[in-house]
């Protein structure tokens, strides 16, 4: 209940949570009103400064933002999540203004060395085993789908390989049959997983070609 122009403890309470929820759902407009109300009420609460902040950093203010985490973080030192975002967004505004400062004096080297992909290393991690190529690409999907069927494929495969080297017996046709399908399957999807990492690792290297001559383009048209 509202007295004398502030909130009682269990109106305020109840106004984060509908912040919060707000926040949750991208619904930016209405956190935004609500995290005021909180301040204007409390503006000496390191909660209140710390919401607001969470606010102005979901709509994209990151220097606002800062300057709220470390408002926060005065007024209460022990504060540990105001100290954490602070230290996050700082660190974004330094690689921000290191990325524009790059591309002002027209130095791109930053930014292919970060994304281009070695197609070798690519195909090289996927010779170790399946999927480790793709997740090197950032193909996380097939990378993880790949890891997966290589590991069920391989433990049948490994038991045809000791029925060789260490024979106790003619096995059962179905443990032999089960076994070369996991030898033969085993072998097409390392191979594949080698050839469509060093693929997919010479397109992303293209396009990143692609992207930084666009950017120098644009850097020489300025």
């Amino acid at each position: 209940m509202e007295k004398s122009g502030r909130l009682d403890d269990l109106d305020i309470q109840n106004l984060y949570e509908t912040a919060w929820r707000s926040l949750h759902h991208r619904r930016l407009d209405e956190a935004q009103d609500v995290a005021q109300k909180i301040l204007q009420s409390a503006p000496d609460s390191t909660s209140a400064h710390e919401l607001w902040g969470d606010v102005l950093l979901a709509l994209g203010d990151k220097e606002a933002a800062a300057a709220e985490f470390k408002h926060a973080r005065e007024l209460e030192p022990a504060n540990v999540d105001a100290e954490r975002k602070y230290g996050m967004v700082v660190l974004q505004l330094q690689e921000a203004a290191g990325q524009r400062q790059a591309l002002e004096s027209g130095d791109l080297s930053r930014f292919r060395g970060a994304a281009t992909k070695e197609p070798s290393v690519a195909a090289g991690r996927s010779a170790v085993f399946p999927g480790m190529g793709q997740l090197y690409n950032g193909e996380y999907e097939k990378g993880t789908v790949l890891a997966v069927l290589g590991l069920l494929l391989m433990i049948p495969a490994v038991n045809k390989f000791f029925e060789w080297v260490m024979p106790s017996g003619p096995p059962s046709l179905g443990v032999s049959i089960l076994g070369w399908l996991g030898l033969v399957g085993y072998a097409l999807t390392w191979a594949y997983s080698i050839y469509d990492a060093y693929q997919s690792g010479q397109r992303i290297a293209a396009q990143q070609e692609e992207i930084g001559a666009r950017m120098s383009s644009q850097e020489v048209d300025k």
